[in-house]
């Protein structure tokens, strides 16, 4: 007779006794049953779900190669095992590991890796199925890099007239730490102060508010990265700003010389420059002035190079390097002039000492406007030589700079450097009188 035929025979029987033997009958069922389940289905397949993975890099290829986890695809799998009843049926989902093999890692990046799942009590098993059966994880190599740090206030106003210089964050750079490919993404590192004010003086902002953000200035997940927490101080110089008119000097003028006229004639490449500095350095300066030209210095086509330079502590806002000054020449010409030696004159010569003209002509370059050349003559040109400084030590010939002016009109100059040739004789009473 089959097994399952007598229980089932067994069973028929129990139903038609009185109690006592009920009780007795059930428990002799039960042992029959589990006899003839263990000889009939000796295995039986049982199913455990979310098993922990376990990614364990200690000893690893993986860690020899300074490399760690920095992600995988999944934390836990469902597993089938097959295998004794008496063994694999005391089994819970905590006696079970799931695991992979990291021994061909070498280098950083994603790998495909196939789940093993074994017992901690060391029972035998069949793995029918793991689901996932191959996960993807990613290795990396953790680094610690240091980081400017760029502070911003958005809600911080600097009022009319004044202006930021630099601004400074201490401290200036942050360590992180992250996985080297994460690290890579980082292009800026903001320390951000949302205070309101308005100010028109130095101010200090505190912070501890960091951002991070990638090349796309897309802000980047701070959980990927390990930072210190840190207080920054965010300092605010305010400058006053001023714009101020640009100005010049033209020397060597006759005292004649109509400069106003000629000013507007010289162009400047720009007519004001911005500066910034603390109040007390600019509140009484109305003007900047770029320098000096000479008269002589100017021709028909003349442009000159003012450099600019400001003093320490004073900003260049403007950021210009130079200003040129170009004259316009429309309506001027250029004519050369003869003149005659009886028309230079030397002044302020040293007593005791004799002085002679020995440049008997001066061919003198003058510009002007047309109608003013038209009307001058040689005789309207005034030559001059002014030994105030000059040293002589012994009789000897010279040579030395003219002034040139117009008698008659103030709206010409003359164009260049002419020199005029001296002779210096000592007076003759003097060397007598040092004699005796």
């Amino acid at each position: 007779m089959k097994p399952m035929h007598k229980l089932k025979e067994l069973f028929n029987r129990l139903t038609s006794s009185k109690p006592a033997t009920i009780v007795g009958s059930v428990a002799a069922a039960l042992l029959i049953w589990f006899a003839i389940s263990m000889t009939v289905y000796p295995t039986t397949p049982v199913t455990f779900y979310n098993i922990p993975l376990v990614i364990e890099t200690e000893g690893s290829t993986a860690e020899m190669n300074g490399l760690s986890v920095v992600g995988n695809s999944a934390q836990t799998v469902n597993v089938q095992i097959e295998g004794a009843r008496s063994k694999i049926g005391a089994l819970s989902e905590e006696d079970l590991i799931a695991t992979v093999s990291l021994q061909s890692i070498t280098e950083p990046g994603e790998y495909p890796l196939e789940v093993n799942v074994d017992s901690t009590k060391n029972i035998d098993f069949t793995v029918n199925s793991i689901v996932p059966r191959q996960i993807y994880v990613t290795f990396d190599r953790i680094e610690t890099r240091s980081f400017a740090v760029t502070p911003e206030f958005p809600n911080v106003v600097i009022k009319s007239g004044h202006t930021m210089n630099e601004v400074t964050c201490k401290p200036s750079v942050i360590d992180i730490t992250g996985p080297a490919a994460q690290l890579d993404d980082i292009d800026k590192v903001i320390v951000r102060s949302d205070k309101h004010a308005e100010i028109d003086s130095s101010y200090v902002l505190y912070s501890s508010n960091i951002s991070l953000y990638n090349k796309d200035n897309s802000m980047l997940d701070r959980e990927a990265y390990t930072m210190p927490t840190l207080n920054f101080t965010i300092e605010i110089p305010v400058l006053t700003q001023k714009e101020l008119p640009l100005t010049y000097d033209v020397r060597n003028a006759p005292a004649n010389f109509d400069m106003e006229w000629l000013c507007k004639r010289l162009l400047l490449s720009t007519d004001s420059i911005t500066l910034a500095a603390n109040s007390s350095t600019l509140i009484n300066q109305e003007q900047w002035n770029l320098g000096y030209l000479k008269l002589e210095d100017i021709h028909l086509n003349y442009s000159h190079a003012f450099p600019v330079t400001v003093a320490d502590g004073v900003i260049n806002q403007s950021g210009m390097q130079e200003v040129m000054l170009t004259l316009n020449s429309e309506g001027l010409e250029q004519r050369e002039f003869k003149v005659n030696g009886d028309n230079i004159s030397i002044i302020n010569a040293p007593g005791n000492y004799d002085f002679k003209v020995i440049t008997k002509e001066l061919s003198v370059t003058v510009i002007g406007p047309a109608s003013e050349l038209d009307e001058l003559r040689t005789t309207d040109i005034v030559v001059t030589v002014d030994l105030t400084n000059y040293n002589v030590a012994q009789s000897q010939s010279f040579t030395n700079d003219s002034q040139i002016s117009f008698s008659g009109t103030s709206r010409v100059w003359a164009s260049g450097v002419y020199k005029i040739a001296i002779d210096c004789v000592e007076h003759v009473e003097d060397k007598e009188e040092e004699t005796e």
